[in-house]
């Protein structure tokens, strides 16, 4: 055997017995994790499956269109994602759309629950949702909270809401708005206040 051969085998040698014992230290360990899983309760496994599995501190997400034209922008103070549900728990979340017709709708909260896509966000306290177009006094929708729908642009609360345009004021127990139409349908005790002149297409 030539001389630089055999040394080769004497340091494979050497390291073998280390190697053995590597590979037997790590399939123990995967042996004992299997067998915890195994025992652990059901209540701690549910609980530990609920945990957050990784957050962002001041994070912006963007949706561009097929021809890459920004449509979106979701950017908060804090986006924790939740497995066990597939959803983003976002601190003070502000939401920014854009319709290929121009319309801007914009949302903030002081929380947020949002569905993997993006395409359902919950606003929760202190939601307002403002919609601009042009030639138009913008709309102002405010709830303690409100359901939106991005692509759709529709926003929807079963709780009390309060849509202004101007001088002009709906309250009203729950509320669906289409933020393309820029129509407001609300349901329940609804009052109003109508400025003088003023043309509006919200409905009870």
């Amino acid at each position: 055997m030539r001389p630089a051969l055999r040394q080769f085998w004497l340091r494979l040698s050497a390291w073998t017995p280390i190697a053995l014992l590597a590979v037997a230290a790590a399939f123990s360990w995967w042996v004992a994790q299997v067998v915890m899983r195994a025992e652990q309760p059901p209540a701690v496994a549910a609980a530990r499956s609920s945990l957050p599995d990784y957050l962002l501190h001041g994070f912006s997400a963007a949706r561009y269109d097929d021809h890459g034209v920004l449509r979106a922008v979701l950017q908060g103070a804090q986006m924790v994602h939740l497995p066990a549900t597939d959803t983003f728990d976002i601190s003070a979340p502000q939401l920014r759309v854009v319709n290929p017709q121009g319309v801007v709708v914009t949302a903030s909260a002081l929380r947020g629950l949002s569905n993997k896509d993006g395409s359902n966000v919950q606003l929760l306290g202190d939601a307002v949702v403002q919609r601009s177009a042009a030639g138009q006094a913008p709309i102002v929708v405010r709830s303690g909270f409100l359901n939106v729908f991005p692509n759709q642009q529709i926003v929807q609360s079963n709780r009390p809401t309060v849509v202004t345009q101007g001088a002009t004021r709906f309250a009203g127990d729950s509320l669906d708005f289409d933020g393309i139409a820029g129509t407001a349908a609300m349901h329940g005790r609804v009052r109003a206040v109508i400025a003088p002149g003023a043309q509006t297409a919200s409905r009870p």
